[in-house]
């Protein structure tokens, strides 16, 4: 009857001792991938984060074509802020492509900028 006791005893204590060796490496391998899934993750939260932010950047000015006249109109695409007398065929050929979906311009000093360049 004691050997059956001390066998007993000796299996459960080989049992506990395989079960927290297991829980050990679990936890450890856990912990290895664990900063490499979160960098991961946060890599992608911030790609998209800054996908859905880009659209958000500022426009105060775009310019189209009118008419064969490039025309300035407000962010909203429809309120004419300035019409000039600069002719569409005289700009370079990736504006005037550009120009079909309005060339976004953020600021006074790009819009000025674009103005002072092709005018005359």
């Amino acid at each position: 009857m004691k050997l059956k006791k001390m066998i007993s005893v000796c299996l459960l204590f080989v049992l506990l001792l395989a079960g927290s060796l297991w829980i050990d490496q679990t936890m450890r391998s856990s912990e290895k991938t664990k900063p490499e899934e979160v960098a991961e993750e946060m890599a992608a939260d911030t790609e998209k984060m800054t996908e859905s932010m880009s659209h958000l950047s500022y426009t105060k000015y775009y310019v189209h074509a009118s008419e064969g006249y490039v025309v300035i109109y407000q962010a909203d695409h429809e309120t004419v802020y300035c019409e000039t007398s600069i002719r569409v065929e005289h700009l370079p050929e990736e504006l005037q492509s550009g120009l079909k979906e309005g060339i976004a311009l953020c600021s006074d000093e790009e819009l000025y900028e674009f103005l002072e360049n092709y005018s005359s």
